[in-house]
Formats: C-alpha cells, sequence, structure tokens
C-alpha cells in the first residue's frame, strides 16, 4: 500500500486538495533558471530605470491554491529586479477561493477559475487581463504538471490544443509534463475509486509522451527549448521554450 504522505488520492482533473502537502512548491521553487532564461537577450541586455520598466506578466495555468504562484512571483521579482504581475488560473472554484483568500499580494497577483479550452470561461478574461495591463501578449506561460490532465480528458488533439492555444499567449513557454508512469497510477486510482478514464486507451501519445510534446513544440509550433531543469523527486523537468 502506497505511504499516505505520497497518496494524494484519486481526481479526474488533478484539483488536489491537499496538492501542496505532497508537492514542496519551495523545491519547486529551486529548480528554476536565472534572468537569462526568463528574459530575451534584447531585454536581458537592456539597462533601463525602474520606472521605466513594465510589469513581467505571468499567466500561471493550474494554479491550484496559489502557493507556487505567490512563490514563483517573489522568485522572479527577484531575479528580474523589475514588478512581476500573475495571473492564476484554475478548473476548481474551491481552488480559487482558497487562492484569493490567501493572496499575500493583491496588487501583483489575481485569479480566476477558467478553462483554457473553454472559450467562454478563458479567452475573455485573458482578453481583458492583457487590455488592462496594455499588452497582446504575456512574458511567460507557466503549466506545471497538468499535461497528463488535459491529456487524459481531451485526448492528444486536446493536448496539442492546449499547446497551441497557450504558446500563441506568450513569448515563453514552460511546461512541466508529467511520464507516462504518472498516468498509469492516475488510472489505477481513479479505478479504485470506482471510476475510468474513458480516453485512456485511446491516447496515441503513451510511452513517450514527454518526447511527443517536446517534438510538437519545436516542430508544430516553431518553439526553441532553451532549459531544461533537473529532474524533480517525480522524474519531471521543468522545460522552458522561446
Amino acid at each position: 500500500m502506497e505511504h499516505r504522505k505520497n497518496n494524494p488520492g484519486a481526481v479526474q482533473y488533478g484539483n488536489f486538495m491537499n496538492y501542496y502537502q505532497f508537492n514542496s512548491a519551495s523545491e519547486r521553487v529551486k529548480l528554476l533558471p536565472g534572468k537569462n532564461i526568463w528574459l530575451p537577450p534584447k531585454q536581458e541586455q537592456q539597462s533601463m530605470e525602474p520606472n521605466e520598466i513594465n510589469p513581467y506578466l505571468v499567466l500561471d495555468v493550474g494554479c491550484n491554491c496559489g502557493v507556487f504562484t505567490q512563490l514563483l512571483q517573489s522568485f522572479l521579482e527577484a531575479q528580474l529586479k523589475r514588478p512581476v504581475h500573475v495571473l492564476g488560473v484554475d478548473i476548481d472554484e474551491r481552488l480559487i477561493q482558497r487562492a484569493q483568500l490567501e493572496n499575500t499580494c493583491v496588487e501583483k497577483i489575481s485569479y480566476f477559475c477558467g478553462d483554457v479550452l473553454d472559450a467562454a470561461s478563458f479567452d475573455g478574461i485573458i482578453a481583458k487581463y492583457l487590455q488592462q495591463q496594455q499588452r497582446t501578449k504575456f512574458d511567460a506561460i507557466c503549466c506545471y504538471s497538468i499535461t497528463m490532465w488535459i491529456h487524459l480528458n481531451h485526448h492528444d488533439s486536446g493536448l496539442q490544443s492546449f499547446l497551441s492555444k497557450l504558446s500563441q499567449l506568450a513569448e515563453l513557454f514552460v511546461v512541466e509534463p508529467q511520464p507516462w508512469k504518472c498516468y498509469q497510477t492516475a488510472e489505477r486510482r481513479l479505478k479504485k475509486a470506482g471510476e475510468v478514464f474513458p480516453l485512456f486507451l485511446e491516447l496515441k501519445w503513451r510511452s513517450d509522451v514527454e518526447l511527443q510534446i517536446q517534438k510538437y513544440m519545436e516542430r508544430d509550433l516553431g518553439r526553441q527549448s532553451i532549459f531544461e531543469s533537473i529532474p524533480t523527486k517525480w522524474q519531471r523537468k521543468i522545460c522552458f521554450y522561446r
């Protein structure tokens, strides 16, 4: 039997209520690179007065209850030496409510409940936020350990649509894909709870799902891989594409 600390239970969309009890947000931050990866070379070389610098905009997709979102905002401000504004989105309204209640930086961090693949709950809010910031894109979009849940619930084509849609909204795309063994674990846990992922057996991207995501990012979306972190304790790498 799996140790309780390492067994988060079974969910369909990855919306664990106790996520940060078994996946440390602070340990994930330690794997992130310095400012030269987060900024395009031309920005990294620029010398600007603080009052001339626009905020660095981040969209954190699958933000859960916002613990990592707040650490990421602090980390990036320390690295970039400029204001960092983060918009967090999650599919679970209860998690977003927690994130809003526990938000210690409301002037720079905001949250909303939405589904990237549901235009009605996502597109309008994103457009309004960017308009308020007088921008057309985010500087970075982060997707930490959520690709599996998109994949299991929306098939290969759904994951491709997810990656493509978000890729158009940012200069830098940060993704932490789950390897295939995580899919098998998620399927096993859901079966024990009396449910299944209906699309699980139909997926074409399977044992090499991480490689398939990389190929899709580079070949189909025209992205260049610029950084990979060392593996997390769950053997996941945080991958940066520009």
